[in-house]
């Protein structure tokens, strides 16, 4: 069965649901959650998406994906991190930061503080095929051996700004 997600307009107003995979009309965006898991001591959980990945097969990511129709945002953010990596985000431990505008898509970024060990995460076997605690310097390090998808630089960098200013 296909997900049914609600299509937006320029002012995030639902205008209409749509199957997720169906072309998307000109002028509607889909609305997408990206979460960054953070470790006290600063690193971020990663996960590898599965060789049979749609789109961007084997590379390193965060935890994310569409929001459903009629689920709220925060909601999505629980589905994903339970569906992907067996996690269930605190809250108290939950901070949206910024959501990013493209031509089809708006996405909230989440920080969500966390320290499961990685013996405890467990992977969605049908989309992630590994998980690691690493550094902002090693994802960057990542990026110039192309082991990332595309939005993981930009992102990282509003990540550790806002981390900053915390």
């Amino acid at each position: 069965m296909s997900e049914i997600i609600d299509l937006y307009d320029d002012m995030r107003r639902v205008v209409q649901t749509a199957e997720y995979r169906a072309p998307l009309p000109v002028g509607l965006r889909k609305l997408f959650v990206h979460i960054w898991f953070v470790h006290p001591n600063g690193q971020f959980l990663l996960q590898q998406r599965v060789s049979t990945a749609h789109r961007f097969a084997n590379k390193w990511t965060q935890t994310g994906g569409c929001v459903r129709s009629g689920e709220s945002v925060w909601e999505c953010v629980c589905r994903e991190s339970n569906e992907e990596l067996g996690l269930t985000p605190d809250v108290a431990q939950s901070f949206f930061i910024k959501t990013l505008v493209n031509i089809d898509s708006f996405t909230d970024l989440w920080i969500v503080f966390n320290t499961t060990p990685i013996q405890d995460v467990i992977l969605q076997p049908d989309e992630v095929q590994n998980v690691k605690w690493v550094s902002a310097d090693e994802i960057r390090e990542m990026q110039t051996k192309d082991l990332l998808t595309p939005s993981m630089i930009p992102e990282l960098e509003i990540v550790t700004d806002y981390l900053s200013e915390i």
